[in-house]
């Protein structure tokens, strides 16, 4: 495996309880792709109690969590995130739009999120 190519979105509907497998994402705040151990943070939070794990077979493997335990998370830079993004020989990406090439975060959108707000973290395997 090579790693995870990570999304936060907001809800649609404002995040006032935790998304489901199938919530539709909302506005993307950030999106970065990681090595393989990419998600051992989310998944300490899911151990902690602070996130959610919706499941999934890394095509995607969904989160919800609360604003307050992901936003500080994304502000100084995404967990584990590659400086410079790899791309695997003969890699489908099935929506090209997801695939930006670098990382980003909004950060105006980040600090627009109230604390309690659930949000939307969607992982794609790049293997």
């Amino acid at each position: 495996m090579l790693g995870w190519h990570v999304s936060v979105y907001r809800q649609p509907d404002g995040g006032h309880s935790p998304a489901a497998f199938e919530s539709p994402s909302g506005v993307r705040i950030a999106v970065w792709q990681a090595d393989w151990k990419g998600l051992d943070w989310l998944e300490e939070l899911v151990k902690d109690g602070k996130a959610i794990d919706l499941g999934g077979n890394g095509y995607p493997w969904r989160f919800t969590a609360r604003a307050e335990h992901l936003v500080m998370r994304l502000q100084g830079g995404p967990p584990r995130a590659n400086e410079t993004w790899l791309v695997p020989e003969g890699s489908y990406f099935p929506d090209p739009k997801a695939w930006v090439g670098r990382t980003q975060v909004d950060q105006e959108g980040v600090q627009q999120c109230r604390p309690d707000e659930w949000l939307l973290v969607e992982a794609w395997d790049e293997s």
